[in-house]
Formats: structure tokens, sequence, C-alpha cells
């Protein structure tokens, strides 16, 4: 493109004092050495506000892809290396116009090559780059992959044909279908990928933080072919549609290895596939990167400086309650000190902590596990989880026995906890001396920081949460970082119950929940239900996110 429209645009900028005349001169050097005028423009301008700048100046409304979404009949117009030659991509079509969302709208010759490739008169608009990139990269990407399969497509699949045509050619259209999909989740941050079987079609749901979001809807032929893609990947039986089956995949993603669970489950449509993405950045989050308020992180601290006890970590099902043990394991690790686990599964490889897993095929459960454990002279025992009374009794006397052992029950709540275990016959005065501190947690989402917006605070909910100092609090929008969610991430909420005397008593006198609830609330521990406003009142999560969370609870 021709530096005229730039430098236009710079001299625009340099009279209006958005920068100086040393900036403008700065900005035309980079321009001749090849970088974009956006790009150049971000050591002087923030983004939000160049966009601004621009949409003023060339009279182009700015527009989010995330908020609007793609019509992918619009998008098909060009082809995936014209979107990609001008980083621009077709939207939608209005009035028999087609809407395109550009980076750069003065790029005369970018607009006459859609119109001459096209046929149609132009409409445009303004959106980020990486918007703009992000929005190319998912549309074509797994749109060509579906056009590819429907073309091969000749009834039913032979799997191996497939994989021998894959093998000649280096791809075949199936597996370019679910390596575009397991690439985009990987991207996405995705915790799971769902392949669902449906009567007439083959949906694939992406879990993200915490959501699922349906991401491609396929023809339902196409189930048999990837089902039988990921097993073989797996390294499963891919002749036994039956039975379930579990299986592991290992990616080599630009030199980064993914490791990614298999399940299968035959369904009335067929075999539903859920692949778990494992994120090994999870298992070395901290304490404080967990989302642990000051005073808690203080208080599980001074728990890990025990030379021995119980320490609970409770919570519903994905709760994060094994990411916590491995933050709490990796506070503890040290050469001088034998760390053993027994875990269903071994989600992630921990340094210097020696992991075992659970095999029920050999009869080795979460009980035998622990014995064999206290054979091997550990100072400190990881437990996936305490199932039943078996595990539970084990699991307190090696806690009485000199051993400082973590473990997981699912509870709702910390006063649950010592009533679950209260529950499973374990005497009172073994899980009062036993017990030295239960953590409740729930997962939250974390509201994106680059959009997230302020609001005021209804007087209702003022006098309800006790908030009468607090004027605004914050809310999703939804930018291209999001995904036009408004979210991005998640946070934990926390419940941090120190065993002390009174506790104690209660346990002794096999107190219920509400009533260790009561004395909790006394001795001014905070709920999860106060956690979780403080983290509203902070700006970390919104309102409705934590609602569900707040109905929960008294």
């Amino acid at each position: 493109m021709p530096y005229a429209a730039d430098s236009s645009f710079l001299d625009f900028l340099t009279k209006n004092n958005y920068l100086s005349k040393a900036q403008s001169k700065f900005l035309q050097e980079q321009i001749k050495l090849g970088r974009t005028l956006h790009e150049s423009l971000r050591n002087f301008l923030a983004d939000e506000e160049i966009l601004l700048l621009k949409s003023n100046y060339y009279g182009v409304q700015r527009i989010r892809l995330a908020e609007l979404g793609i019509d992918s009949f619009a998008a098909s117009q060009i082809p995936e290396q014209l979107a990609i030659k001008y980083n621009l991509i077709p939207f939608q079509i209005q009035e028999n116009r087609l809407c395109i969302a550009m980076s750069d709208p003065s790029d005369r010759r970018a607009i006459e090559d859609v119109v001459l490739y096209t046929g149609y008169k132009t409409e445009l608009y303004l959106a980020a780059p990486e918007e703009i990139k992000v929005a190319i990269r998912e549309v074509y990407t797994v749109q060509q992959s579906q056009e590819d399969s429907i073309d091969d497509y000749q009834g039913p699949f032979n799997v191996w044909r497939i994989e021998e045509k894959a093998e000649a050619e280096n791809e075949g259209p199936i597996i370019r279908l679910v390596d575009s999909l397991l690439n985009q989740a990987i991207r996405e941050m995705a915790s799971d990928i769902h392949w669902e079987p449906e009567e007439e079609s083959y949906r694939v749901k992406f879990r993200i933080d915490g959501k699922l979001e349906v991401k491609a809807v396929l023809p339902g032929s196409f189930a048999r072919g990837v089902a039988a893609r990921l097993k073989v990947m797996a390294g499963l039986d891919v002749t036994e549609r039956r039975r379930p089956q579990d299986g592991k995949i290992v990616l080599d993603l630009s030199g980064k290895k993914i490791d990614i669970r298999v399940s299968t489950f035959n369904t009335v449509y067929g075999e539903k596939v859920v692949t778990r993405i494992l994120d090994y950045e999870t298992a070395k989050l901290s304490l404080a990167e967990l989302g642990m308020r000051k005073d808690v992180e203080e208080g599980v601290r001074k728990l890990l400086l025990k030379p021995h006890g119980l320490i609970l970590v409770s919570g519903p099902a994905g709760s994060g309650k094994t990411t916590t043990l491995y933050a709490l394991l990796r506070e503890l690790h040290t050469e001088s000190l034998n760390i053993v686990s027994i875990e269903d599964p071994v989600e992630y490889r921990l340094p210097g902590v020696n992991q075992a897993q659970v095999n029920t095929k050999i009869g080795l459960d979460f009980a035998q596990g622990l014995r064999a454990i206290l054979r091997q002279d550990p100072d400190i025992i990881m437990v996936g989880e305490i199932r039943d009374r078996e595990t539970a009794q084990i699991a307190t006397a090696a806690a009485l026995t000199g051993h400082l052992v973590l473990t997981t029950i699912h509870t709702n709540t910390a006063s649950e906890a010592l009533v679950r275990l209260l529950e499973m016959d374990i005497e009172p005065y073994i899980v009062a001396a036993s017990i030295c501190g239960v953590i409740a947690q729930r997962l939250v989402r974390r509201l994106c920081p680059f959009c997230r917006e302020r609001k005021s605070v209804p007087s209702a909910f003022k006098h309800a949460f006790s908030w009468e100092g607090i004027e605004f609090i914050y809310g999703p929008k939804g930018c291209y970082r999001c995904r036009g969610t408004g979210y991005k991430g998640r946070i934990g909420i926390h419940e941090f119950l120190p065993y002390g005397y009174e506790i104690k008593e209660l346990v002794l006198k096999k107190g219920s929940a509400l009533d260790i609830e009561r004395m909790a609330r006394s001795l001014r521990i905070a709920s999860l239900k106060d956690d979780a406003l403080i983290k509203v009142a902070e700006g970390w999560t919104s309102l409705e996110e934590i609602i569900g969370l707040l109905e929960g609870f008294n």
C-alpha cells in the first residue's frame, strides 16, 4: 500500500496534538522499514485510542466482531488467502452489500480486490487487527476442514482407509478437522472438548472458564470418523464402540508438549468423546495466584508448617481442589522431605513428588495405595480423595502417627467436611485430634481486565450486602480478547476454617454442620458467600457470576 494514506493520517494526528513532530517523524521511518502504522502507533497511543481516532478520521464505524458474530456465508465470499493478505473479513450481507471488518479502511487496493472477487458493493467497518486475525483463524480453518470432509465423504467412513490416505497425502479431511479443533481449543485455553453425536448433527463444544460453548455443528455422519481418529490418537481400540474407554494423547505443539485425556461413552446416537486438555501451567500456580485473600493465604501457610495432621480441601467436582493440593505440595517441596501421592488420575507431574495412580483393574484403590505409601517412609502424603470409610480411617490414622496428610473431600462447605468424616463412622476424638484445617472453595469466572465496565451498585444490594460505602462495582462487557464474553480465566472463592478449640469441642460433641457454621461466624471466619462478595467489591468478578453461589448458602 502506498504511504500517502498513512502520511495523511499522521498529519491529522500531529496537527491535533495527538503526536509530536518528532514522534511523527519516527513513525514515518518505521513505516518505511515495513512496520504497519497501527503497530508503530502503539509506542505512543493505546489500542482503543488509535481505533477511535481512525474511526473519526476515516468516517468508519468501530465494531467488535466478538459481539456481532460472523455470518459464515458472508465470510465464505472471499478466500482465506485474501482475508489474511489484507487483514479483513466479511461478517454480514445487508441489502446486497458485503459488510467488511478492516484494520485499515484507507487501503483502497484491498477494497478493490474484494469487489472484483465477490461482485458485491462493500460497507466498511473498523475492527482491531488482532480481533480480525482471531476471526480469520477461527472461521476459515474449521470451515475449510468441514468442506473438505463433505467433498470426500461417500457413505460410512472406513477409518483405516482415511488413515492410509492421510499417511499418503500427509493429511486427510477428518484429520485436518480434528487437528484444527484441537489447536483452536488449546489457543482458546479450553479445559475440555465435547464431541457429541445427535440424531442429525454432530456438535463440538469447548468448555472455557467452566462454561460450554458450541464451536462447530457438523453433519451427523461425521461422528464415527471423528471418534475413530481420536481413538487412534489415544491408542484405544477402534473396533470397540459399546464399552467406555479411556486413553491419552500427547501433542507436540511448537515444541510444547500438551497432554490430552480421552474418554469415550456410547450413546443412542453413537460414541460421545470428551477430551480434557491438561495445562501444566495450572500445576505451577501459587496460593496467591489461586485467588486466596491475604489472611487465608497466611492461615494456610501456617498449616503447612505443622509436622503432622490432616488438611482437607472440600468442594464439588470441578471446583479446583486438585489444583489447590498441587499448590500446597509445591510450597512443601524440599529435598529433605519424602512426598508421596496416590491420585485418580495423576493429572500433572510434579517434580520432587513420588506420584502413583489408582488402578482398579489390579485392586489398587485409594485405601490400598495409602497402605503401601505408609511403608515407604513418607513425610508428607497426598491422597486424591477420601471416598469411603476405609480411606478416611487410614488417612486420619496416618495424620495421628506423625505424617502431614493432604486430601480432598466432596462437600459444599468446610463445616460439612468435618461432619462427613463423622458420618463415615470415624470416631469424634480421632477427627478432633487429626484435623488441622479445612479449605472450602469454588471457581468463578474472572472479569476480563481489558473491557470490564464500571456500574452503580443497586440500592437493594447495598442494604442486603452491607455495601453502604461502595458506590461502584464492575460487570462484563466483551471484547475480542475475551471472545465477547466479558470474562477471561477463573478465580477461586475460598473459606478457610482454622481448627481451633471451639470447633474441636463441637466435633467431640458430634455437632451438626449448622452448629459449626454458627461457631465459625461467631469467630468472624469469612464464609464462601463473604469471600464471593469481597471478590465482587474488589472488581475480580461480577455480581451476575456469583448469584448462583449466593443462592446456595444462607
